[in-house]
């Protein structure tokens, strides 16, 4: 963690929030890519989601035409000939249970589930624009969460923010030296959004809730570079 600075790393980072599989998330995932020409994606995946997301496209007989493709492989699809990294930032699956598991109070562990369906489509919504509408929609989602499973929603969202929000201040850090400054677009969920911009411009705020949290740094995954290749 020594290699983060005491910076505004919103400087260097766009933020993309998303709502997975939606068309519309797809398509502005790759104008983002195609008219930015980051020199690093960040995704919110982790190396088992992104391995299982890319072989379910690339053994697909409908790869190029299919509506199912998510906005995560589509960004990652954009770079074409850019020379670029693609980098996975999010927890793993495991981790987050394991992490959900040992927080959870007694009372927490015998409660009833509570299934909240919505009384809007979010999917319908997104596709048609009403993105803040979405995103207040899943505010509020995420506030029940809180009261009802505090250390649920605590895992998913601010652990998750803050270990995001760390490992893309780390590859930020980690390419300052280089003669160009770094850039990172990173694609994440909406709710996600708010959350990691305000920990990316106080990285003394990230040092110091890893330690209250007692989540363990890890560097972020490379998973390939795209080689720029004559035309």
């Amino acid at each position: 963690m020594s290699s983060i600075m005491n910076v505004d790393y919103n400087n260097y980072v766009g933020l993309v929030g998303t709502a997975h599989f939606t068309r519309r998330s797809i398509r502005e995932a790759y104008d983002a890519v195609k008219s930015l020409k980051p020199r690093n994606i960040a995704l919110e995946l982790d190396w088992t989601r992104f391995r299982q997301l890319n072989t379910a496209c690339l053994a697909c007989s409908r790869r190029g035409s299919c509506e199912g493709i998510c906005e995560f492989t589509s960004a990652a699809e954009a770079l074409g000939n850019l020379d670029a990294n693609i980098w996975l930032i999010d927890m793993t699956e495991q981790e987050m249970r394991h992490r959900m598991m040992t927080k959870a109070s007694c009372f927490e562990n015998f409660r009833p589930r509570i299934h909240r369906y919505p009384t809007e489509d979010p999917v319908w919504l997104w596709e048609r624009g009403f993105k803040d509408r979405v995103v207040e929609n899943t505010k509020k989602d995420i506030a029940t969460l809180r009261q009802v499973s505090p250390s649920v929603w605590h895992v998913l969202i601010d652990e998750r923010d803050l270990l995001m929000s760390a490992r893309i201040a780390w590859i930020v850090s980690n390419g300052a030296l280089e003669e160009q400054r770094p850039q990172v677009l990173a694609f994440v969920g909406a709710a996600h959004v708010e959350g990691m911009k305000e920990l990316l411009g106080k990285p003394e705020l990230i040092k110091a809730e890893l330690v209250e949290f007692e989540l363990p740094f890890t560097e972020p995954t490379l998973v390939r570079r795209v080689s720029v290749h004559a035309d």
